[in-house]
């Protein structure tokens, strides 16, 4: 491939090439670049740029802005790729924060210094209401948001790299603390619960670990009350449009979970009451098939579920946890009754159980002090009996390993 060079003035010069055939048109793509300098300096940014040509890395001078290629990536990349939940929160972040300050700049000429003055705003003055800075995590919501938009335009050819990778200051959230009951708390929180029509979905939630829209989106067919067992097949998801049902956003998502006795119990007994009730009222049998149902036997939305929730935490004396944190408090019982890790993230449906030891390792303590004790009690033997003697019984006395796997870290089965 070749191109052209053109004296323009004193020290400028004009490039001409091509870089290929557009694939709607079909016509040659000329481009036209200025550089000032030598003509030898001329012909060597000539060169660099034909290479890129032939690499596939070449990018085209363009003007447009991050506003401009922020709407096309939520227009038509970001919709399939995530739900209309997902996707009403991108708008919200897109609109009052990132158009608000890089909106106008040309998306060529952002840079790690621009993107870190952003950032630094959003901490100190990002508040829509002028009184302050933003949370840490509204922070990182921005931050991973205007990561993926330009790693977007990158394979769009809009940017030979993102320029994320020159940030200095990246965005970090503090863990908060999960939010977990006692047995006396739960207890106290079932016990205000009972003869309200809130108090399954909870104690279903502490029972299995499920999230709030697998809860309310569970129906009677889901449940096998013979195995024991129900199924997470969909999700509720409420949006400024509504709510609606969707699938688990994972495969680990959709999953079988083992149901303790008591619980089953109670759900046939809740199940009973549910048509006994309908049929007082004259209503026949629901059409939805949902296990927690509106009394008119459709869909409770998720937000005024979790306010009523939290009316009544506060009443039970609990105000400090939320319906979310139902299951964290099933997770980590599991977790410190020695459950393990693999099975608890199954259970919970986490992608894998990393995920799992991520979230919850520091609700375990002791795990280090025994694996200390382990490797001090191996260390005794070995400097007391000398290296024969401690070969001789290493098959006798060796700590099994099924041992070590459930005393070192979170127990692994």
């Amino acid at each position: 491939m070749t191109g052209s060079i053109t004296k323009r003035g004193e020290r400028s010069w004009r490039l001409k090439f091509d870089r290929g055939t557009d694939p709607e048109t079909g016509k040659r793509r000329t481009v036209y670049v200025t550089v000032k300098g030598t003509k030898k300096e001329a012909q060597a940014e000539l060169i660099r740029q034909l290479n890129q040509v032939d690499e596939g890395s070449f990018v085209a001078k363009s003007g447009s802005t991050v506003g401009e290629y922020a709407d096309h990536w939520l227009t038509s990349i970001a919709p399939a790729k995530a739900s209309p939940k997902t996707l009403e929160r991108y708008r919200e972040i897109a609109a009052h924060h990132i158009a608000a300050r890089l909106g106008k700049v040309e998306l060529q000429k952002l840079d790690g210094t621009k993107i870190d003055e952003f950032y630094q705003h959003l901490r100190t003055k990002g508040r829509r209401d002028g009184k302050g800075g933003l949370a840490s995590q509204t922070v990182m919501h921005v931050h991973r948001l205007l990561s993926q938009i330009l790693a977007s335009a990158v394979k769009a050819r809009k940017l030979r790299a993102s320029p994320m990778a020159e940030v200095q200051a990246v965005p970090k959230v503090r863990k908060e603390e999960i939010q977990v009951l006692d047995d006396g708390e739960l207890a106290k929180l079932l016990q205000h619960l009972k003869g309200r029509s809130i108090y399954m979905p909870v104690m279903v939630a502490a029972s299995t670990g499920m999230r709030r829209g697998e809860v309310l989106a569970l129906r009677w067919r889901d449940v096998d009350f013979d195995a024991l067992t129900l199924q997470v097949r969909q999700v509720v998801e409420e949006t400024k449009e509504g709510v609606r049902v969707k699938e688990p956003k994972t495969d680990r998502g959709r999953r079988t979970i083992s149901l303790p006795a008591r619980l089953v119990a109670e759900l046939k007994r809740h199940k009973k009451e549910i048509a006994e009730l309908r049929l007082k009222l004259g209503m026949g049998k629901a059409n939805h098939d949902l296990v927690f149902p509106t009394i008119d036997g459709g869909m409770r939305a998720p937000r005024p579920f979790s306010k009523e929730f939290a009316r009544e935490a506060k009443a039970a004396g609990v105000p400090h946890v939320t319906f979310h944190g139902l299951r964290h408090t099933h997770i980590t019982h599991l977790l410190r009754s020695g459950v393990p890790v693999h099975v608890v993230a199954t259970r919970a449906g986490h992608a894998n159980p990393s995920v799992t030891l991520t979230i919850y390792a520091h609700v375990l303590p002791g795990q280090q002090e025994a694996a200390a004790a382990i490797v001090d009690a191996a260390l005794s033997r070995a400097l007391q009996e000398g290296p024969q003697q401690s070969s001789d019984r290493s098959g006798a006395n060796s700590v099994p390993t099924d041992q070590i796997s459930g005393a070192v870290a979170l127990p692994s089965g």
